[in-house]
């Protein structure tokens, strides 16, 4: 795995599959969306290309919150790596950074810079300028720029979704097997 911090230095993919995300804890439903992310830069004889943040935007934009990481950056990197993404782009969250809408962000980033042929997205991803982005905020421009949208149904265990922020909840309660089951290794 390749690893980009910073925008400037992107380099011209081939077909790049792009997936944007916090990734913190890279858990079993993020693992479901870097399965498809691979699968499908396969289908299009492209690259997989993970883009997340530094710091986690919820530090930066709440930091007087109770809101913890699961894992340190180091560690989500490493997660990663394992994941057998080609490139992992860390963009640097700033203040500024998190003023742009998202359709700069989106027209900036994914369609300019990387020039992404398709982009997959959770089930819950949003991003711009107070989170106002998501999947159908973005249909238009895809459709417009031909970049194919691959959106990941929400990933269940045990009648459970699993998402960072429910993880976090059982880690508050001490309640760590079932934080491994929702991570898919140990913590």
């Amino acid at each position: 795995m390749q690893i980009i911090t910073s925008i400037d230095k992107i380099p011209k993919f081939v077909n790049p599959v792009v997936t944007v995300g916090s990734f913190d804890g890279v858990h079993l439903g993020h693992r479901k969306i870097l399965q498809q992310l691979k699968e499908s830069a396969a289908r299009l004889n492209g690259v997989s290309v993970v883009v997340t943040f530094d710091p986690h935007p919820q530090q930066l934009l709440n930091p007087n919150s109770d809101f913890f990481l699961i894992n340190t950056p180091e560690e989500k990197i490493k997660l990663l790596e394992k994941e057998e993404i080609d490139y992992l782009i860390i963009i640097a969250f700033t203040k500024e950074f998190s003023e742009m809408s998202s359709t700069e962000y989106f027209e900036k980033i994914i369609v300019n810079t990387i020039r992404a042929k398709a982009i997959v997205m959770g089930p819950n991803h949003s991003f711009g300028k107070n989170r106002e982005g998501n999947y159908d905020s973005v249909v238009d421009i895809a459709k417009r720029e031909n970049i194919e949208i691959i959106k990941i149904p929400e990933y269940i265990v045990k009648d459970c979704a699993v998402r960072s922020a429910i993880i976090r909840k059982h880690i508050i309660k001490k309640d760590f097997k079932t934080v491994e089951e929702l991570l898919g290794h140990p913590l």
